[in-house]
């Protein structure tokens, strides 16, 4: 039985909007890791990224037919749903006995609606490297009934199944590496922002979060944080290195290293290994896990750039966002990465509920008094998952079904921002967006620091970067 897994094609020119040119394909490490869990089990697994044919149905079309799978699985998050009804569509046209399976946050959150719709033939709940190969199995083997499988969502007679919970992967060093070989990883990159070398590749640390962010759907991971050791991330970056030539690995987790002593252990593994003079590595962690000894350690670890999801330069804000951070550990956060020579990435929000222009203002104004070397502002979207979205949905402030393609944190006037804050129109808000990169980009000192000091993007990135500013400029606003 062979399984083709579909990476959903999202235009750019939707997720971007004005900002688009900083943007590039990535490589879907969540289909890489379901490939690998197949593979191990001995199933046939072919890749499709539609989103490197920039959803051409007629390559779409060419790729079912070739491959002639019996599964093919697909990866919902909110950003691939804008897409999905044209893949699924080609699938059942030319495929018309294959049996589509989802996964992932948006999966499991619709998942009777995706199932009374007939979109969906089944639903993998939860981490999909135990329960979708289980799942083929049995279909390989005609089984009658998949209730005897955990973590499936499936209609039978009208009604939809929820089959009992998968407990979660405890031990992360058991599964596979992600299955890369099977991707044509020569056409992805790592964003702008995060890439400080080529070639780059995601790696994933850990799963779960304790934290309870109002805006995060991190919570479907769960809230007890389950960490790869050292040894095993360190080999999967060695591999990558040997087998791929990987020079830059860039985690995905929210927040790595969670700690100290996980930092301190890691930065050991690397440079006992040699790694630290092959490779340099990003990460995102949060303000109040790093002091000084650690974030040297991990500059000599081959560390280059700390990410910090900063969110607001206002304490309300923060509060309503359930941050548990302040803006004083943001600034001792940037202060101590300035000591050790580490390059700082600043994430803000505008228009969370409850925001009004002074807190917006504080919140531009405060990315430049912390001196980060890239901020990157997005505009609020509530995804479903979110408490924030449940909260919003409660009290009408957004309406289902909804429109996935304003589902963007780059709204123009032609996809404007799914949520709008009380006082607000959506012309104003995206004009917020523009203010905050032009006042923190169009400055000597940042042009100078990054086409002279840092040195870190290509001299197509920063005009790409400056491009795409400067043009929401021109347009008004």
């Amino acid at each position: 039985m062979k399984v083709l897994l579909i990476n959903i094609y999202r235009s750019l020119d939707e997720l971007g909007g004005d900002y688009q040119r900083v943007l590039a394909p990535m490589p879907p490490i969540t289909l890489a890791y379901l490939a690998a869990a197949l593979e191990r089990a001995g199933i046939p697994v072919e890749i499709y990224d539609d989103s490197l044919a920039s959803g051409n149905e007629a390559e779409l079309e060419t790729c079912l037919k070739r491959v002639q799978p019996d599964v093919v699985g697909l990866s919902l998050v909110t950003a691939t749903m804008a897409g999905a009804p044209r893949v699924i569509a080609s699938v059942r046209k030319h495929l018309p006995k294959a049996k589509i399976v989802a996964g992932n946050i948006h999966a499991e959150v619709f998942k009777d609606s995706l199932l009374r719709q007939g979109l969906i033939d089944i639903i993998v709940m939860g981490e999909g490297e135990l329960s979708f190969p289980e799942l083929v199995e049995a279909l390989d083997k005609g089984t009658p009934s998949l209730d005897t499988i955990a973590g499936l969502a499936f209609l039978s007679e009208g009604a939809v199944v929820t089959t009992p919970p998968r407990s979660r992967v405890g031990n992360l060093d058991d599964l596979a590496f992600p299955a890369w070989h099977l991707f044509p990883m020569h056409r992805y990159k790592i964003l702008s922002f995060a890439r400080v070398q080529d070639p780059g590749i995601l790696v994933l640390g850990s799963r779960g979060c304790p934290y309870n962010c109002s805006y995060c759907s991190l919570r479907v991971m769960g809230n007890v944080r389950r960490k790869r050791s050292a040894a095993n991330i360190a080999d999967e970056c060695e591999q990558g290195y040997e087998r791929f030539g990987f020079k830059q690995p860039s985690f995905v987790d929210a927040i790595f290293p969670f700690g100290k002593k996980e930092g301190l252990d890691y930065a050991a593994e690397l440079i006992r290994r040699g790694l630290h003079k092959k490779q340099v590595w990003i990460t995102e962690t949060r303000t109040d896990l790093i002091d000084l000894e650690l974030v040297q350690a991990l500059r000599e670890s081959g560390l280059r750039r700390l990410m910090f999801g900063f969110e607001a330069g206002d304490e309300v804000e923060l509060e309503t966002m359930r941050k548990g951070a302040s803006l004083d550990q943001a600034v001792k956060a940037v202060e101590i990465c300035k000591k050790a020579g580490v390059e700082t990435v600043g994430f803000f929000m505008l228009g969370v509920p409850g925001a009004t222009r002074a807190s917006m203002e504080r919140n531009i104004k405060f990315a430049r008094t912390l001196d980060v070397d890239f901020a990157k502002y997005t505009v609020f979207a509530p995804y479903p998952g979110t408490p924030l979205y449940d909260q919003l949905l409660a009290e009408g402030k957004i309406l289902a079904p909804e429109d996935w393609k304003r589902y963007t944190t780059y709204p123009t006037k032609d996809l404007p921002p799914v949520y709008i804050p009380d006082g607000f129109t959506s012309a104003e808000i995206i004009a917020l967006q523009a203010k905050a990169h032009l006042s923190f980009y169009l400055r000597p000192k940042m042009i100078a620091r990054q086409l002279f000091q840092l040195r870190t993007l290509s001299v197509s990135d920063m005009a790409n970067a400056l491009v795409s500013i400067a043009s929401v400029a021109l347009r008004g606003r």
